[in-house]
Parts: structure tokens; sequence; C-alpha cells
């Protein structure tokens, strides 16, 4: 069991990196490397979202019809990209202005989307959570 979280944790981050080996996310990722706090806000903002859409998405995926189940995740990404947008208005504006759009591109970044479909919809929602804090530290 231990070594399985393991893997599902660390996996992403050094065997199969979304980013670089996968070539997922590029652009956001490419975009925000303007400063070393931005960069880290806007790493912190894609795994809260990839790991919590991830947890959401499992959690119900018996319960989403297959001709919605696109849509159903889209609205949990989405709802999850504003949380943290309004969050970060709030509490760090200067940075939230830094980073402008980027924040609500999270919604279409492909890491998230290809989580939430390829392993979320397929596992339990803790080990889609720890998948998801993997892909998004990754």
């Amino acid at each position: 069991m231990m070594e399985t979280v393991k893997e599902t944790l660390l996996g992403p981050i050094f065997k199969n990196n979304p980013i670089a080996l996968q070539i997922l996310g590029v652009c956001s990722a490419l975009a925000v490397t303007s400063s070393l706090q931005v960069t880290l806000v806007m790493c912190v903002a894609l795994t809260f979202v990839t790991a919590f859409s991830n947890l959401f998405v499992s959690a119900i995926r018996k319960h989403i019809p297959g001709s919605i189940r696109i849509i159903v995740q889209m609205v949990i990404i989405a709802s999850l990209v504003i949380v943290v947008d309004q969050f970060l208005k709030a509490y760090a504006y200067a940075i939230s202005k830094q980073l402008s759009v980027f924040v609500g591109l999270i919604i279409t970044n492909c890491i998230v989307m290809g989580r939430a479909e390829a392993f979320a919809m397929k596992n339990p929602p803790v080990a889609s959570f720890i998948d998801g804090i993997g892909n998004g530290l990754g």
C-alpha cells in the first residue's frame, strides 16, 4: 500500500513529469516564470486545483452520467479556479495582478483535465488526491 502511494505521488514528479516528458501545460508554465515568487504561487494554485478536482471527481465518479462527464469535470475545475483566483485577489493582490489571466487558464490546462479523466474517473478519492498533488508538483 505504501509503495503504491509513493509511486502515485512521486511518479509524476520524477519519472513521468507532465510538463517535461508529456509536454502538457507548457504554455502556462512558461508564461509565469518571470519571477520565483509568481512561479511558486502558480505551482501551488495548479497543485491545489489538480488535487481537489481529482478528489471531487473521484468521489462522484459513479454518479456522473457518461454523456456529461466532461462538463461535470469542467464545472468542478472552474469552481476551484474561481476559489483560488478570489483567494489570491483577497490575500495576495500584487501576485494576483502579475498572474492576471493565467490563473483562469488553469481551467483549460491539459494536466488538470487529463488527470481528472484518466486517473480520477477510475480510482478512489484518496489515491486521486495524491495523484493530483504529484501531477501538480510535477
